[in-house]
């Protein structure tokens, strides 16, 4: 299980964050994924004043993270944790 939180604070929220949950639960549910990830929301992950939203993946912090740039983090720190995961079950 990967655990997912994307800031919902009022400089997020300003910067595109509920646009960026809209992204990654459509990615969940087209990818089937809906048991693997844990998405939630958070109140200020303390990085206000860098540019774009806040994203915590299982405990990494990620700034700079908009609508336009979700996806590749989607597939290089999500999937990825993921397929790590996989890697020591059956696959």
């Amino acid at each position: 299980m990967v655990t997912v939180s994307i800031c919902v604070g009022s400089s997020c929220h300003l910067k595109g964050a509920y646009e960026i949950i809209e992204i990654c639960e459509e990615l969940i549910e087209k990818l089937g994924l809906r048991d693997q990830i844990e998405l939630k929301g958070n109140f200020c992950l303390g990085r206000c004043a860098e540019k774009g939203v806040t994203v915590m993946v299982d405990g990494e912090i990620l700034s700079g993270v908009s609508p336009q740039n979700f996806r590749k983090i989607f597939e290089e720190k999500i999937l990825r944790k993921l397929g790590e995961g996989n890697a020591n079950g059956s696959d």
